[in-house]
């Protein structure tokens, strides 16, 4: 039998293994889709940022009323309208958090050169954070509005000293219209708003739960399956029997670190699959990115599991050790919540763990958009982890 097939075979049985416990289901796919959903709307719903919902009560039905409305499409809103006056609400129907009014002659009195409110009301309890947004938004389409009629004052002006006539200038129908094609002229100036300095976004939602939990699953369960079952192998004397095969220590060796990468495998392919077609969570635009980074990944946690298996004497012991380490990896790697909300000379300490490469990279991938570029790093930082591992499994584990 070749050598490539005697690894394949041996991690083959380490996957049947692993799939025959009873308990694997629940840790493979029961418990990691529960917690994608629960922290996830814990952080704030998906990966994409929630628009901040604002009611229009439109009072005035003027056309200068409807531009302002029209002005407020912003992609941080979700503009609606307010109830028809006299409509009854259901009882379970909440009322709108928050609702700016235009009153009644907003359109006649603006062009008449009167002073005009609009308020922007807020429900007791309602989201201040969401308010100011609203607020911001609301601000800029008023000044917006008023510089194009500004603007519209002046070209017609303009056009009634070039040999028209004073009445075009109040002309709701020419007002209309100058006011219409000024809106659609392009700015001339545009700002762009981006992160700099030490600033850091902070992934939300199931942008955050979801890589999260895949990471941290995937640590959990390879790291206590894989160490758990060659503690046994090595009580029982199955490794000592197969050292007395013609497979070679490498070979055995081989084939336990391939069937923990197998179990890492199919855990990633899983939760990959759930978060894209469960949960609509985008793993971004580069594949080759996600695969070199989770690649690297299940090297690293491959080898920490072969590791603690060597270390260890007993299955309990191998049981209670990995799942105290991969707790604290866990936390300190991010996957629980975003690093970017710890002090930053902790955050700098959790890359001693694997956990926190992973989740910058899937964090570079899932939230910002970035390429292949932005992982080889921590792709590199993985694969160290994986080679340290390894070679310290190497050293300690006994086939006798």
């Amino acid at each position: 039998m070749s050598g490539p097939r005697q690894i394949a075979l041996l991690a083959l049985n380490d996957l049947r293994l692993t799939v025959k416990e009873r308990a694997s289901f629940l840790w493979l796919l029961v418990l990691p889709l529960i917690f994608m959903w629960i922290f996830g709307n814990m952080g704030g719903g998906g990966g994409a940022p929630r628009k901040v919902a604002l009611t229009v009560d439109n009072r005035d039905g003027g056309w200068l009323a409807a531009a302002l409305v029209a002005e407020l499409q912003d992609d941080q809103l979700e503009i609606r309208p307010a109830a028809a006056p006299g409509s009854k609400a259901s009882p379970e129907q909440k009322p709108p958090a928050r609702t700016l009014v235009i009153p009644p002659g907003f359109t006649a009195g603006a062009l008449a050169g009167r002073q005009q409110t609009i308020r922007l009301e807020k429900a007791p309890g309602s989201d201040e954070e969401n308010g100011l947004a609203a607020q911001a938004v609301a601000t800029r389409a008023v000044v917006r509005t008023l510089a194009r009629l500004a603007h519209t004052g002046v070209i017609l002006e303009e056009a009634a000293r070039d040999g028209g006539t004073a009445a075009d200038v109040e002309d709701p129908a020419a007002q209309r219209a100058v006011f219409g094609a000024v809106a659609s002229w392009r700015p001339l100036i545009t700002v762009a708003a981006s992160t700099a300095g030490a600033g850091h976004a902070v992934p939300k939602g199931l942008a955050q739960s979801v890589p999260g939990t895949l990471t941290f699953f995937v640590l959990i369960m390879t790291t206590i399956y894989g160490a758990v079952f060659l503690t046994i192998e090595k009580r029982e004397g199955m490794i000592r029997r197969m050292a007395a095969l013609p497979l070679g220590r490498r070979r055995i060796f081989l084939g336990k670190l391939a069937g923990r990468l197998l179990i890492a495998g199919t855990q990633i392919a899983i939760y990959l699959a759930a978060g894209r077609f469960i949960y609509g969570v985008s793993w971004g635009s580069s594949p080759a990115g996600l695969a070199l980074v989770l690649g690297s990944y299940a090297f690293a946690v491959a080898g920490l599991s072969i590791l603690l298996g060597a270390l260890a004497s007993r299955p309990e012991q191998a049981s209670a050790v990995g799942w105290l380490a991969s707790m604290v990896l866990g936390a300190m790697g991010g996957c629980w919540w975003p690093g970017e909300l710890m002090p930053r000379w902790l955050w700098n300490a959790a890359h001693a763990f694997p956990t926190a490469w992973a989740m910058d990279a899937l964090h570079s991938l899932v939230s910002f958009g970035r390429g292949v570029e932005a992982v080889l790093i921590p792709a590199a930082a993985l694969c160290g982890f994986g080679v340290i591992f390894c070679a310290l499994g190497a050293r300690f584990l006994r086939y006798d």
